[in-house]
């Protein structure tokens, strides 16, 4: 059997002969679009926008995570700061009620330990403005009536004259009144510490049973 025949029979797959004469003409090798060295730089490109990309990511990453953890830090610290503001005044008003408390414990033995001091500058600032009163009356505690006497043995003798120095048990050493026709001027410890306990205790600085305490005492 012819060999050739035998190929053309076979659904003429082969059927040219690229090294029979007249068979059809090698086709023509097709010249690359891009060198290699442009290849090389378009692969060098590629690889670098692909790291520079990650690298952006990466980062983007990095400081999303940053933000957040700067958020959070932030919002313990002013927590904190809360908490160490609200401890500071709780410390603060303590350690003010505690020297109002002691303040209290001591208030009547000041007023009488100073007392005389004060009553001696009272009789020297009220006295001589009342110079065309008739009488004056000048009232306190036995125990403050020698600083009383002192002081009014210091003004002009006319003036002198016409005061009275009177001895009163129901007042508290320190306390002095001085009473004339149309008015009176009063020194009264008890009096004042009513007024410091009316601010002190609704602020929560002053103990109400110290106060009244020291009311009765002072009284």
């Amino acid at each position: 059997m012819d060999r050739s025949s035998g190929l053309c029979g076979l659904g003429e797959l082969f059927a040219e002969d690229f090294d029979r004469p007249g068979a059809a003409p090698r086709p023509e090798a097709v010249e690359p679009v891009f060198s290699a060295a442009e290849l090389a730089v378009a692969r060098e490109t590629a690889w670098r926008e692909g790291r520079d990309a990650g690298l952006l990511e990466a980062a983007s990453g990095d400081a999303a995570a940053t933000r957040l953890a700067v958020m959070a830090l932030a919002e313990r610290f002013a927590a904190e700061c809360g908490a160490a503001a609200a401890q500071a005044e709780a410390s603060a008003e303590a350690i003010a009620r505690l020297l109002l408390d002691c303040l209290a414990a001591n208030f009547p033995a000041l007023c009488a330990r100073y007392g005389d001091g004060e009553v001696r500058a009272i009789v020297r600032a009220v006295l001589p403005v009342l110079t065309q009163e008739p009488t004056i009356a000048v009232r306190a505690h036995p125990r403050t009536a020698k600083a009383v006497t002192q002081a009014i043995a210091g003004l002009d003798p006319d003036l002198a004259a016409r005061v009275q120095a009177v001895e009163c048990d129901a007042m508290s050493p320190g306390d002095i009144r001085i009473a004339w026709h149309n008015g009176a001027a009063t020194r009264d410890a008890a009096a004042l510490w009513q007024q410091v306990a009316a601010v002190l205790v609704p602020a929560g600085l002053l103990r109400a049973d110290a106060a009244i305490m020291e009311t009765v005492d002072g009284g």
